[in-house]
């Protein structure tokens, strides 16, 4: 094996997904900007796709698996053998759907959560200790799918917050009405949904809710307006405490400060 090969088998591809890759840009790349800041080595593909889940939800079936098998292929075009995604929608479809559907997948799916909070436990001098409080919302695809509800919740804790729990949470978590289509197929709904969870934060007395994903954060900002509540992505907790940009008063990121 070339030392090259070497190398480059070492590296992660980072998937950002549709929605933060064309809709979020800004945070797409604030996520690149705290990667480099923990370490964590990655490269972006220009031939980039959506990796299909809101396909395979809505019944797109056929669709789905011309997606997935091309992604694949671009994926053993470039040598990729790993890579990781911020978005459960992502996270999801690759662990649990991609090899369902694709007999050769051999992509390992890495858990970024857990590898952000291994980076913040071995690099505390790279970050400010908050001392607020918030609240927390598990996302259906990254909890409920994938049982993934402490990592998120600890790296919030060793950022200095306080997560003070909603009644429902974790296992028994209330969706945001962002998941399988529904703020499409039926807006309405989706929307009530969204205020529903927002009024729950609420009744435990807390104004900022932390999640993760740009479905989830998309839908309940929208019904967080002109209610005197705040809906954070993890994206700008980190870069709040990396020092990379920061959280005005209004929870608004300003300006690089670095």
């Amino acid at each position: 094996m070339r030392v090259f090969d070497i190398f480059l088998k070492k590296d992660m591809f980072y998937f950002p997904e549709c929605i933060i890759y064309f809709k979020f840009r800004s945070e797409f790349d604030l996520y690149k900007e705290i990667f480099n800041k923990l370490g964590i080595k990655f490269k972006i593909l220009d031939d980039y796709r959506c990796s299909g889940y809101e396909l395979w939800e809505a019944g797109y079936d056929f669709d789905f698996r011309k997606l997935a098998r091309k992604n694949l292929d671009i994926f053993n075009e470039n040598k990729i053998k790993r890579i990781f995604s911020t978005e459960p929608g992502s996270y999801k479809t690759f662990i649990k759907d991609y090899p369902e559907i694709l007999p050769d997948w051999d992509i390992e799916v890495i858990n970024i959560w857990d590898l952000i909070l291994e980076k913040l436990n071995k690099k505390k001098s790279l970050f400010i200790q908050k001392n607020k409080i918030v609240t927390y919302h598990d996302s259906c695809y990254l909890g409920r799918y994938c049982k993934v509800y402490e990592a998120p919740r600890n790296i919030l804790k060793i950022l200095g917050y306080d997560v003070k729990e909603m009644d429902n949470n974790k296992e028994n978590s209330f969706c945001c009405g962002s998941c399988g289509g529904l703020a499409r197929t039926n807006p309405e709904l989706a929307n009530k949904i969204a205020r529903e969870r927002i009024t729950q934060a609420k009744r435990i007395g807390v104004n900022k809710m932390v999640v993760i994903g740009f479905d989830n954060y998309n839908i309940l900002k929208n019904n967080s307006k002109n209610n005197d509540f705040q809906i954070l992505e993890l994206s700008h907790i980190l870069a709040d405490a990396l020092n990379i940009r920061k959280l005005s008063n209004e929870n608004k990121l300003i300006e690089n400060i670095n």
